[in-house]
């Protein structure tokens, strides 16, 4: 009887831990927070204050969204800024929400947005017709120049290279496809006003670039050396022209 009444004790301890009721194992976050809803298109109403904003919402398991809204608004600078967000008690669960769903929630101004810049969680979007468009992230709200050879290309161009922030390209020739430019490394080497006991030494770099489409001037060379340095080796048709003649940078 001793050993059947102990047997029974251990079975019933046994029992009690894999009773429902028993704290989980996980340590995920499953009560509701506030997180940002996704942008994908904003176009006009019949009402000049409102905008309509379709989202990609969380989804698709009940709990990962509810209540899209607009959590933030304010009028600055002839701009209108405001966050758009959304609930969900599952974001923090990996693999909880792997897809997303419709959704839409409309914007409201005091007055007529007319032209105004409306920057939606941080992003801008620009008014074009009966819809808006998203600024694009380096080329900004404004359509580049046809011109390929424009200052905004250049500065496109360096600001992808592993340059100071400070650098400036200087063109030395352009056609239209193919550009050569010089950029110093750094023009500021001992800061905006010079350090004691540095001694400025400004690095200069020539480059080759070729015409690569919507995305700008892709590097094709650089060099330190007169003329074309070892472009040709690396692209044979860039144009002799543009830099057989051109000195040490």
């Amino acid at each position: 009887m001793r050993r059947l009444a102990t047997a029974l004790l251990c079975l019933a301890a046994l029992v009690g831990c894999a009773m429902p009721g028993a704290a989980p194992s996980s340590t995920e976050d499953t009560s509701w927070g506030t997180v940002q809803a996704d942008v994908t298109a904003v176009r006009v109403s019949d009402d000049p204050r409102l905008l309509v904003l379709t989202l990609a919402l969380l989804g698709d398991a009940d709990g990962c969204s509810r209540n899209p809204r607009i959590g933030y608004f304010v009028e600055e600078n002839n701009r209108i800024y405001a966050n758009v967000v959304q609930d969900s008690r599952l974001t923090g669960v990996v693999g909880a929400c792997p897809t997303h769903t419709p959704g839409e929630v409309t914007l409201t101004a005091p007055g007529p947005i007319g032209s105004r810049l409306v920057v939606l969680n941080q992003e801008p979007w620009k008014r074009d017709g009966e819809s808006y468009r998203r600024c694009d992230p380096t080329f900004g709200c404004d359509p580049m120049p046809a011109d390929h050879c424009a200052r905004a290309w250049i500065d496109v161009a360096v600001r992808g290279m592993d340059v100071s922030r400070h650098s400036v390209g200087s063109p030395e020739s352009c056609d239209g496809t193919w550009l050569v430019m010089t950029v110093p490394f750094d023009p500021v080497p001992c800061g905006a006003e010079a350090r004691p006991g540095c001694t400025p030494s400004v690095n200069v770099r020539r480059y080759f670039l070729r015409w690569s489409g919507p995305q700008g001037w892709a590097t094709i060379a650089g060099s330190t050396e007169a003329g074309c340095g070892s472009v040709l080796t690396v692209e044979p048709a860039f144009p002799r022209k543009l830099c057989a003649d051109l000195p040490r940078p």
